[in-house]
């Protein structure tokens, strides 16, 4: 298991440094899918939640689709995503201790409520014909958020995995539809996203795993 993880991550890490900010190949569309499959497979032996491995898994098939080009391949990768978030929702609302809400929910809560309906204003007249399908994907991102802020024992970890989550894609939403392409900017989604990646399933590791 620690030999898979480690060795997604130093994927991970080769993918940051030299190929998150070049242009589409296979080699870095593999070496950005094994970033993530590999510590799901490990995961997977070390009895991660179904419902929060699924969510993985399908995340994983968004990076290798999102990774090539095409704009059918690009909705494509972003119902993977969304997929991913409707199986992370339902396993921090199932699979977790979770208790009633308090403050920090309603803060988390307003906050990314009030994230979505800014986005109709500054992201969805760039979106074109794929304005249905971002906006749908905003309701599900900032929906993950709100209910990784539902309170348990492990809610730190899931909930800053959430919230570096909606930060990478804040990013990558400029650089698709807005025309901000920056390197600084495809290096801070890639270690933003992986980084959420890797605190959402500690949550789920140290305190809903057998």
């Amino acid at each position: 298991m620690n030999i898979l993880i480690l060795l997604g991550a130093a994927m991970a890490l080769i993918y940051g440094v030299w190929f998150c900010w070049r242009t589409e190949s296979w080699p870095r569309s593999l070496i950005k899918t094994a970033a993530v499959v590999l510590p799901a497979i490990a995961l997977g032996h070390a009895g991660l939640p179904g419902l929060a491995l699924a969510g993985l898994w399908a995340c994983a098939l968004g990076d290798f689709l999102l990774s090539r080009p095409g704009e059918s391949i690009l909705k494509a990768g972003i119902g993977a995503f969304a997929l991913g978030h409707v199986l992370y929702v339902l396993a921090f609302v199932t699979v977790l201790p979770v208790g009633a809400p308090d403050l920090l929910f309603w803060g988390v809560a307003a906050a990314l409520i009030g994230l979505g309906l800014s986005t109709e204003r500054w992201l969805a007249p760039h979106t074109g014909e794929l304005r249905g399908v971002v906006r749908g994907y905003v309701v599900l991102i900032l929906a993950m958020g709100v209910a990784a802020a539902l309170p348990w024992e492990g809610r730190g970890w899931v909930l800053a995995g959430a919230l570096c989550f909606v930060a990478s894609d804040l990013i990558l939403s400029t650089q698709l539809f807005l025309g901000r392409s920056s390197r600084l900017g495809a290096h801070a989604i890639w270690a933003l996203y992986w980084g959420a990646q890797a605190l959402i399933m500690t949550g789920f590791y140290v305190f809903a795993a057998p």
